[in-house]
């Protein structure tokens, strides 16, 4: 089973946009039609049949590359935040067949070294994580195991951590990769805007992109801060087209204590070694 990501380098940037930016900045080039005479239309009978017209040119819009990069900027200036991820994704059951699983989680982040996850699937399954600045432990509140290994410095090198080591993938991970993102054109097929929409109450503008074996749509926060309030990504590449949709609540403002990112081990907590993703445990002190 697969979760649905945004390949490599397109960990994406930012975005949120002025539809004045918006107009068609990449049309196609159209070639003049013939002039509908006889002596044009006979000479068209007796010559070869003419090549195919050239497939239309990718439509990429500046402009909406601009409005991500306007996005990451916003997601750089954060500094303690919380955000509720609720999402949508269907896990590949065969090459043909999915079934949609959904997660709740509630992130709470205190930049550079804080960082407190906890999340609920449909299916009852609960963890959280508790990151320092020092060290991140994963617990599980329902069998009361829990493991703690050193971690990087920054939230970002934890991310990175969590999932080349330890194949554990956050829910708003792309969310630190695109604050340090640029957007060029080669990267897409197309993108372009789509226009207004009201999206959990709060107004946003919609943008779509196409990238090889995946679309994606976003909806940003419309105002002077164009936070990313939706996503929708749909892996092209596979024959089911699984989706991966996610809504996104913000809180700029959140009551932070001093404990919130320290795990302290309730009554009965026992300690484990964590498995490593390539299947070999990690070792504890």
């Amino acid at each position: 089973m697969s979760r649905i990501r945004i390949p490599g380098h397109a960990r994406l940037g930012a975005l949120a946009l002025a539809s004045a930016l918006l107009v068609a900045c990449a049309q196609q080039a159209v070639a003049p039609a013939a002039p509908a005479n006889s002596s044009n239309s006979a000479a068209a009978a007796a010559s070869p049949a003419a090549a195919p017209a050239p497939a239309p040119s990718p439509i990429v819009d500046p402009g909406v590359l601009a409005e991500m990069d306007r996005m990451a900027a916003t997601l750089r200036a954060l500094g303690n935040f919380e955000l509720r991820v609720q999402s949508q994704t269907d896990e590949m059951l065969d090459a043909s067949q999915t079934a949609q699983v959904g997660l709740d989680a509630q992130l709470k982040v205190r930049r550079p070294t804080g960082l407190r996850v906890d999340l609920r699937d449909d299916r009852g399954d609960r963890k959280s994580l508790y990151y320092n600045g020092k060290n991140v432990t994963v617990f599980g509140p329902q069998t009361g195991y829990y493991a703690t290994v050193p971690a990087p410095d920054t939230v970002r090198g934890l991310i990175d951590a969590l999932g080349e080591r330890y194949g554990i993938d956050l829910p708003g991970a792309d969310l630190f990769y695109w604050d340090s993102s640029s957007f060029t054109a080669g990267q897409f097929k197309s993108a372009v805007y789509l226009g207004e929409a009201t999206v959990d109450g709060t107004p946003t503008h919609h943008f779509a992109f196409s990238q090889d074996g995946l679309d994606w749509q976003i909806w940003l926060q419309q105002g002077d801060k164009p936070l990313p309030r939706k996503l929708l990504l749909i892996t092209t590449s596979l024959a089911a087209r699984p989706q991966h949709a996610v809504l996104l609540r913000w809180n700029l403002a959140p009551r932070i204590a001093a404990g919130d990112f320290e795990f302290k081990p309730p009554p009965g907590a026992r300690r484990i070694a964590i498995q490593r993703a390539d299947g070999s445990l990690e070792a504890t002190p």
